[in-house]
């Protein structure tokens, strides 16, 4: 009974952390150290725990058969006779004893381990340099920047100084344009203001523009929208607008999130339908596969977030990203278009593995034509 008793309260304290009450960063009842538990616990050490379980039951039932089998046949049963020698003295933990205190022992030393691992790495992200020649880029554009800040989660896994860092590494690296592929903040609408402050102190020349994501909208979509309009931040929910750098113009595209195969190809639809097809096309869609659609709409280059690299990742191929993911990292092409997706700035899971958090400069060139 309080085994069930404890797993009903961890319970309910994760249903109140994902609903969001007890995650906005103004109103934070709990230290950043419990929930990094119970997301650890929850996510990642509990189903490897059942696997473990479930994997050990197997092998002690096939034990079991076969010593049974063993155990039938006349010959083994003789070797097997008691043994008249006295036992040894004194108390000793037998093999079993130290196995099954072992089983008990790791997974809570797993948990309290990997949330100290998580702790540290929160707020910490690279610059990651990106050189992209491109079909059709026009050639007045040489050179011409992006800084992607994609997932930036505000919330309970940021920290008070995330924001400002990221303003400050994105404004040193003096970008023609920013653009945030979604999930500015993490759950509560709560953090939105301080998200929304965050972008309006981005620099650019040539302005800052956002799409959204799935945690943006958790608490619904008209609060997001309606701070985003009411704070004067650029948001394309299925939209187009033309740039004009240097005379050359191109457009950018702007998905809305759709959470299902079938809306994205809608949202990509409904956006390419305003597209310019003689202009070249930038198109943000928080989620990647939108790429697939995208890339038949002839749109050139693709920039994504959502996968946050994989999350906790193995080998480069082998983890979450490839497990829920058909692109999660880096560079992919098409014959005529280009996906990035980006690993992401910030956490809703507060632990990454080989997925380091990141913004993205992309520098743009047109590709050179025989």
């Amino acid at each position: 009974m309080l085994a069930v008793a404890m797993l009903a309260v961890m319970l309910c304290t994760l249903l109140s952390l994902l609903e969001g009450s007890m995650l906005a960063t103004e109103h934070r009842k709990i230290p950043r150290w419990a929930p990094a538990a119970l997301y650890i616990w929850h996510f990642l050490i509990m189903p490897l725990t059942a696997v473990g379980l479930l994997i050990g039951l197997v092998v002690g039932r096939m034990a079991e058969y076969v010593r049974s089998r063993r155990a039938s046949s006349p010959v083994d049963a003789a070797a097997r006779a008691p043994s008249t020698a006295p036992l040894p003295a004194g108390p000793s933990l037998s093999r079993r004893g130290f196995l099954t205190a072992a089983a008990f022992a790791v997974p809570p030393l797993a948990t309290a381990g990997l949330t100290g691992i998580a702790l540290g790495q929160l707020g910490h992200f690279r610059v990651r340099l990106m050189d992209l020649k491109l079909a059709g880029w026009p050639r007045e554009l040489d050179g011409f920047t992006l800084s992607v800040i994609a997932d930036v989660h505000l919330g309970v896994f940021s920290t008070p100084r995330m924001p400002h860092d990221i303003v400050e590494a994105s404004n040193a690296l003096h970008p023609d344009l920013v653009l945030l592929p979604g999930d500015l903040i993490n759950i509560s609408q709560a953090d939105l203001p301080a998200g929304l402050d965050m972008v309006r102190k981005l620099d650019s020349r040539y302005g800052v523009y956002m799409v959204q994501g799935n945690h943006d909208l958790i608490q619904g979509p008209g609060g997001f929208n309606g701070g985003c309009k009411k704070a004067g931040v650029p948001l394309l929910v299925d939209q187009v607008v033309t740039l004009r750098p240097k005379g050359a113009p191109f457009q950018l595209l702007g998905t809305r999130w759709a959470p299902s195969p079938h809306q994205m190809i809608r949202s990509v639809d409904a956006t390419c339908d305003q597209r310019d097809p003689s202009l070249f096309g930038i198109m943000m869609a928080h989620h990647p596969h939108n790429w697939d659609q995208a890339a038949q709409r002839g749109v050139p280059l693709v920039l994504s977030g959502h996968t946050h690299g994989g999350q906790i990742m193995l080998t480069d191929h082998i983890g979450g990203g490839p497990l829920r993911f058909r692109y999660w990292s880096g560079l992919y092409r098409k014959p005529k278009s280009t996906l990035i997706v980006s690993n992401g700035v910030g956490d809703w899971f507060p632990l990454r593995i080989n997925a380091p958090a990141e913004i993205l400069h992309i520098t743009l060139h047109p590709e050179e034509t025989s």
